[in-house]
C-alpha cells in the first residue's frame, strides 16, 4: 500500500523536479515570448490588408508595428502568454486521462480544477481579443461610440451607443478561449507524447509549425461558425446587459443588429474575427508545443555519480525511488538509450561497488525492470479475470503484501507464481507542482486514479468512473467462477449467492458468512442495478466504451516498453561486455518474467473487443499515439524475448524454465 509522503521526501521530488524540468520551462516560455511579435506583425499586415495599393498597405503596417499602443499590447499579449503556459506545466501529465463512459467525460469537464483552467482561458481569449480588436482598427476598437442619429441644433447633446462589432470581438474571444480549454481536456492535450526518434528541439519545432497554423486556420472557422449560432440565439442577453449597466444606446437604425442573420453575415467581421481566432489559436498552440517538446527532451542520469551530494540524482537512485512521474519517465528513456548507443555508459552498470564487489547498479536497475513488468502482468491478469466473470468484482476482506528486500544489497526478483500475488502499488500519478509546494491533488494516489482533490471526491470516483475502466488491483479480489469468458442470464442467477462475499483466512477456509443485513441490501442493491440498467438515457451515460477500457489498461505502456527495451538490450550486451557475469545470475527471473508477461499479453488479445490490428491514425496536431500503445507494448515484447535468445542461443538450455 502506498503510504503519504514526509516533507522532506516532497521536498527533494520538488528539487529534482525544478533542477530536471525548470529550465526547460523558462526556455519554452521565453520562446514563446520572443515568436510572440512575429505573429503580431502577420496579424497587423493581414487584418490591414489592401490589395489594390500595396505599397501603402504595407508602410502603414510597418508604422503600426512602431508605435506605443502596439508595444503597450504587446506587452500585454507577453503576459497573457506566461499565464497559458503556467496553466500548461500545471496541467501536464505524461499518463493520459481516458474516461471510459460518457458520465466520467462529463465529471472530467465539470471537475474545479478545470472549470477553473476555462474560466483563466475565457478571460484570457477575451483579453486577445480586445488586443486584436484595437490593433485592427477601424470600427472595431472601442466599446462605446457616439450615436449616428440626427439631432437638432437646439435638441440635447449627441449620446454614445453600444459598439456591437466590438462586443462581438470580445465575446468571440472568449468563446475561443472556453472551447480551447474544453479540447483542451477532451482531446488530451496535457498529455505529454515522447519521440520514439530523437531530434533537435528546432527540427521537431519546424515539423510542426506547418501543420500548427493549418490546424489553427481550421479550428477558428469551426468556432466562428459555432459562436455564430450561440449567437444568434443568445446574443440579445449580453447586449442589453451591457448597455442597461452602462447606460448605452443601441443604434439599430445606421447598424444592423448582429444577432439576425443579416447581421452575421457581415464578411468583413467574419474575416477579422476569424483572424482573430487564428492569431489567438497559433500563440497558444506555439507555447503548448514548445512546452511539449522542451519536457520530452532526453535527459542524461549518472549511472556513477561523481560527487557524493550528487547522488540523488544518480539513475538507479531514480528508478528505485518515488520521483514525480515525469522524471521516472526520463530515467526510464535514458536507460533506453543508454542500452542501445552507450558502451562505456553500460560498463558503468555492470561495474561492481568498490569495496564490497557487489553489483549495486545492475541490482538496482534490473529490479525496477522487472517490479514494472510485474505489474503489467498483474494488470493484465485482472482485467481478464474481470472480464471472465462479466465485470463483477468484489472487495477482498485480506490483503497481503510481498516481502521486501531488508537492504539495498538483498535482492527478489519475482518469479512467475509470484508475480500473481499483489504487489505495492506504482507511484502516484500526480506530478509535483513547480509553482507550489503543495499539491492541488493529495500526496497519494488513489486506487481508482481519480483527479478529484480530496478525500470524498476520491470516493465519488467510484460513481462517476472519471479515470479508470477496471477495478483496481489494490483492495479488491476477483472471484473466479470457471474457465468461461461468458455467463448466460440463467447461470447468473441460479449462482447470485456464490457472489456473496465471505472472509477467508489464510489457509482457504470460510471464518465469517455475511449477515441477514449485507444479503438484503446487497439484493436491494442488484434490483436498483437492473431497473436502472433498462432505461436507455441512463445507460448511455453509464455504459463503457470497450474501447476506451482497452485504451486504459495501457495508458501508461510507455514506461514498461521502455523497461523492456532497456533490460532486453542490457541482457544482450552482457554476452560480450558483462566481465563479472552479474547478469547472469538474474537471468532465468528475467526469462521467467518476460515468458510469464508474453503469455498474459496473448490471452488479453484473445478477449473479446480486443482488436489485433492497431488502427491507423492520421497526421494531426493533437497525438492519439496513446491509442495504440498495446500494439508497441506487444511488438516491444517479443522483439525483447527474440533479442535475448538469439543472442544467447544454446547458452540458454541450463536455465530452468517453467513447462507451460
Amino acid at each position: 500500500m502506498a503510504t503519504v509522503a514526509s516533507q522532506p521526501c516532497a521536498g527533494g521530488s520538488r528539487d529534482i523536479l525544478w533542477r530536471v524540468l525548470g529550465w526547460r520551462t523558462v526556455a519554452s516560455v521565453v520562446w514563446s515570448v520572443v515568436l510572440l511579435p512575429v505573429c503580431t506583425t502577420v496579424f497587423i499586415i493581414f487584418s490591414s490588408i489592401d490589395l489594390f495599393h500595396p505599397i501603402q498597405w504595407l508602410s502603414d503596417s510597418l508604422n503600426d508595428l512602431y508605435s506605443s499602443r502596439v508595444i503597450f499590447y504587446l506587452l500585454l499579449l507577453s503576459v497573457v502568454i506566461i499565464i497559458i503556459s503556467i496553466f500548461n506545466v500545471e496541467f501536464y501529465t505524461v499518463v493520459p486521462s481516458i474516461p471510459c463512459s460518457r458520465l466520467a467525460l462529463i465529471g472530467k469537464i465539470v471537475h474545479p480544477q478545470q472549470l477553473l483552467h476555462s474560466f483563466v482561458h475565457a478571460a484570457m481569449g477575451m483579453m486577445v481579443a480586445w488586443c486584436a480588436a484595437v490593433m485592427a482598427k477601424g470600427r472595431y476598437s472601442f466599446l462605446v461610440v457616439p450615436c449616428t442619429r440626427t439631432e437638432s441644433l437646439d435638441g440635447p447633446a449627441a449620446q454614445t451607443c453600444l459598439n456591437e462589432y466590438h462586443l462581438f470581438f470580445l465575446l468571440a474571444g472568449a468563446f475561443m478561449g472556453y472551447s480551447y480549454s474544453l479540447l483542451y481536456f477532451i482531446n488530451n492535450m496535457n498529455y505529454l507524447p515522447f519521440p520514439i526518434i530523437q531530434q533537435y528541439k528546432f527540427l521537431r519545432f519546424r515539423r510542426s509549425l506547418l501543420l500548427l497554423v493549418q490546424h489553427s486556420c481550421m479550428e477558428s472557422l469551426f468556432l466562428i461558425r459555432n459562436f455564430c449560432i450561440v449567437y444568434y440565439f443568445l446574443g440579445h442577453v449580453p447586449k442589453a446587459w451591457i448597455s442597461t449597466a452602462m447606460d448605452l444606446q443601441i443604434d439599430e437604425q445606421f447598424h444592423r443588429p448582429l444577432d439576425t442573420v443579416s447581421g452575421l453575415l457581415n464578411l468583413s467581421l467574419l474575416y477579422h474575427v476569424w483572424l482573430c481566432g487564428v492569431f489567438l489559436l497559433t500563440t497558444w498552440y506555439i507555447s503548448w508545443i514548445l512546452f511539449k517538446i522542451y519536457a520530452t527532451e532526453a535527459h542524461l542520469f549518472p549511472v556513477q555519480p561523481p560527487f557524493a551530494e550528487e547522488s540523488d540524482e544518480c539513475l538507479p537512485k531514480v528508478l528505485n525511488s518515488s520521483p514525480p512521474l515525469i522524471i521516472k519517465y526520463l530515467a526510464l528513456q535514458d536507460l533506453m538509450l543508454l542500452s542501445q548507443y552507450s558502451p562505456s555508459r553500460r560498463q558503468e552498470v555492470f561495474s561492481l561497488s568498490q569495496p564490497g564487489g557487489h553489483p549495486h547498479n545492475w541490482t538496482a536497475i534490473s529490479r525496477e525492470c522487472l517490479n514494472l513488468l510485474n505489474d503489467m502482468t498483474q494488470k493484465l491478469v485482472l482485467h481478464q479475470e474481470a472480464a471472465a466473470t462479466n465485470g463483477r468484482v468484489m472487495s477482498s476482506s485480506y490483503t497481503m503484501e510481498p516481502k521486501k528486500a531488508n537492504s539495498p544489497e538483498e535482492t527478489t526478483f519475482l518469479t512467475p507464481k509470484s508475480s500473481q500475488m499483489p504487489r505495492p502499488s506504482m507511484p502516484p500519478l500526480i506530478k509535483t507542482s513547480l509553482f507550489s509546494s503543495k499539491l492541488s491533488a493529495p500526496g497519494v494516489a488513489s486506487p481508482l486514479g481519480s483527479p478529484f482533490g480530496s478525500s470524498v471526491m476520491n470516493r465519488m470516483a467510484g460513481i462517476f468512473d472519471v479515470n479508470t475502466c477496471y477495478g483496481s488491483p489494490q483492495g479488491s479480489q476477483l472471484i473466479r467462477r470457471g474457465p468461461r469468458l461468458w455467463t448466460s442470464a440463467s447461470d447468473q442467477q441460479m449462482n447470485e449467492l456464490s457472489n456473496l462475499p465471505s472472509t477467508l483466512s489464510a489457509e482457504g477456509k470460510t471464518v465469517r458468512q455475511p449477515s441477514v443485513i449485507y444479503s438484503w441490501i446487497h439484493n436491494k442493491y442488484e434490483q436498483i442495478k437492473n431497473f436502472l440498467s433498462k432505461r436507455v438515457l441512463i445507460m448511455y451515460f453509464f455504459s463503457k466504451h470497450p474501447e476506451a477500457s482497452i485504451q486504459a489498461v495501457f495508458s501508461d505502456a510507455q514506461m514498461h516498453i521502455w523497461a523492456l527495451e532497456g533490460l532486453s538490450h542490457l541482457v544482450a550486451a552482457s554476452f560480450t561486455e558483462d566481465r563479472f557475469g552479474v547478469v547472469q545470475t538474474t537471468l532465468p527471473a528475467i526469462l521467467n518474467t518476460l515468458l510469464t508477461l508474453q503469455e498474459a499479453v496473448d490471452k488479453y488479445f484473445k478477449l473479446p473487443h480486443a482488436s489485433s490490428k492497431p488502427p491507423r491514425i492520421s497526421g494531426t496536431l493533437v497525438d492519439t499515439s496513446y491509442k495504440t500503445l498495446r500494439f508497441a507494448f506487444r511488438a516491444s515484447l517479443k522483439t525483447a524475448i527474440y533479442r535475448i535468445t538469439t543472442t544467447f542461443g544454446e547458452h540458454l538450455k541450463p536455465i530452468p524454465l517453467p513447462s507451460q
